[in-house]
């Protein structure tokens, strides 16, 4: 038929249960990056027009791409991997494992898609070391305490009490598929469901896996990084972080200064954590900024290095270039023993010295955390190998995501194509770098849940494609450098620091928890610019009415 028919989708920008999850600038090693812009191009995101048309709660549509012969979408599955007895009936299981930003938007974009007349809504389960989500690219706000606890990381319990997402709290020590099938080059596939063991010895049974457990702090192979460094990954982290700087703080001051705090990591995270701790300390410490090249933030954009460079000079942070750390230890001075105080021995292309600090801060190196038990291929560093549409190889039934996987691009059907052209030879498929920031993890949650969706439909799946939107940094309670993704362009200064945290707030995982964030920066904001805006715009140049003279008072 040539009957044209016109469906009405919203917009996928449309606030739903979950903030729409097609980009966001944070930090890289925390997950650098946010959106300079609140609505993304429509290439970010499966829901965004392109390809198959999205699922909404209004209305569904079959893609207009070939596919099977009808049949009952998503009739009732039996799980292979059911225990011992009558197997299991009822609606499928999808269990989503971490509840970091590729995990928790995957699992709360599920929830929120509407399924066809008679289809059976899957039990999405979403299992987490933590009882907190964390939203990384805060983490710095409350090691300057500008904010709350509640504010960067809220519990799990309290995001998904307006959903039907079940959390369980545990850590995943192995996955162990219902029906392994050996495949060719040794390794083990599957086509079904399995179970998850946790490290309490529960079972959570599965007919779906999405793996999406990131990275967390590596000591990249330097001795007495891990038991006397502090790293910046964690809720915990940022805790003992504030509280070590406000020690320094306490003893330096009394002391007239004199303290010092050195900040391994030249990158994108060291430069936000250097700016934040000098900030911080003030005149209570010296803090140097230590990174093994020439220079800071190799490879971002020029625009944004300058800025930072300019506000690390002005918070008279020291960078030590062309020093590599070699080992971390205790301190060498008795009376600091048992604090945060390290020794910390570096060495340059000339020499080694071995320096003490009262806090030495950790900003280099991440490790995947995929246990090498658990049944799905790998590269050579440990990420899981999927297809374009996120699907790892080999398992019909699991999506990986985020920094634990490794995509290979939609280029390798091409390769595959062209095999004849090359000796009946193909090379291996491309696979795409992506960057380990929120902002892949974010747009690759569309494709996750879209991608789950269209399986237990008989749909097409989606080969996610990335799209870079800029980049987002810290530099102090009112300072921040955003990096447009048009040519060079950078804003920097206050404007930069008032757009990230819009941002930033716009990708909050639900509507409540942004809405109570929302009400309280307003009142935080208030009383902001009541005690600090005058001083502000007084360092801009301008002219400012003093309205505590008599004469302001009359």
């Amino acid at each position: 038929s040539t009957e044209r028919v016109v469906i009405p989708i919203r917009p996928f920008f449309t606030p739903v249960r979950a903030a729409p999850c097609s980009s966001l600038y944070t930090p890289r090693a925390m997950s650098h990056c946010c959106s300079a812009t609140a609505v993304t191009s429509s290439r970010a995101s499966p829901f965004a027009g392109g390809g198959a048309a999205a699922p909404t709660r209004r209305a569904l549509s079959a893609p207009k791409a070939p596919r099977p012969a009808p049949r009952r979408a998503n009739t009732t599955q039996v799980n292979a991997a059911a225990s011992e007895g009558s197997p299991y009936i009822g609606a499928p299981r999808v269990v989503v494992l971490g509840g970091g930003f590729g995990g928790l938007y995957t699992a709360l974009k599920l929830d929120s898609l509407t399924w066809p007349a008679g289809a059976q809504k899957p039990r999405v389960t979403l299992v987490d070391r933590s009882e907190r989500f964390v939203f990384k690219p805060m983490l710095y706000e409350l090691v300057n305490e500008s904010m709350s606890d509640w504010e960067v990381a809220p519990r799990f319990t309290e995001l998904l009490a307006p959903t039907g997402v079940a959390f369980q709290r545990g850590v995943a020590k192995n996955i162990e598929p219902a029906a392994p099938m050996p495949m060719r080059d040794g390794s083990v596939g599957s086509s079904g469901g399995g179970a998850v063991l946790l490290e309490s010895g529960e079972r959570v049974e599965y007919d779906w896996l999405v793996v999406a457990v990131g990275t967390a702090t590596s000591d990249i192979g330097v001795p007495g990084a891990r038991e006397h460094a502090i790293p910046l990954s964690t809720l915990e982290d940022a805790q003992r972080m504030a509280a070590a700087m406000n020690g320094v703080k306490a003893v330096s001051s009394g002391a007239g200064g004199g303290g010092r705090v050195a900040v391994v990591g030249g990158g994108l995270a060291g430069v936000e954590l250097a700016g934040v701790v000098a900030e911080r300390l003030g005149d209570a410490a010296t803090v140097e900024l230590l990174t093994p090249g020439t220079g800071i933030m190799v490879g971002s954009p020029a625009g944004q290095r300058e800025a930072a460079a300019k506000s690390l000079a002005a918070s008279g942070v020291v960078v030590r270039a062309g020093v590599r750390a070699k080992r971390v230890g205790a301190s060498r001075d008795p009376k600091k023993l048992g604090s945060t105080a390290a020794s910390l021995t570096l060495a340059s292309k000339v020499t080694e010295t071995t320096e003490d600090y009262d806090v030495v801060c950790w900003a280099v190196g991440q490790r995947v955390e995929s246990p090498e038990s658990w049944p799905f291929p790998t590269n050579d560093r440990s990420k899981i190998i999927t297809d374009a549409t996120l699907r790892v190889s080999g398992h019909a039934r699991v999506f990986a995501l985020g920094d634990v996987a490794s995509t290979t691009s939609d280029a390798a059907a091409a390769a595959a194509s062209d095999a004849s052209s090359n000796g009946g030879f193909a090379a291996a498929p491309p696979v795409m770098a992506f960057p380990s920031t929120a902002q892949v993890a974010f747009q690759q949650a569309d494709y996750a849940a879209w991608n789950l969706w269209s399986s237990l439909n008989q749909r097409p799946l989606l080969p996610f494609k990335y799209q870079h939107l800029g980049d987002m940094m810290v530099l102090g309670k009112v300072n921040g450098a955003v990096a447009l993704p048009v040519g060079d362009a950078t804003i920097d200064g206050p404007l930069a620091a008032l757009l990230r945290r819009a941002a930033y707030l716009y990708r909050m995982p639900t509507n409540e928890h942004r809405a109570k964030l929302a009400s309280n920066w307003l009142q935080q904001s208030a009383q902001f610019a009541v005690d600090e805006g005058p001083g502000i715009l007084r360092g801009l140049g301008l002219q400012v009415p003093d309205f505590t003279s008599t004469g302001a008072r009359q």
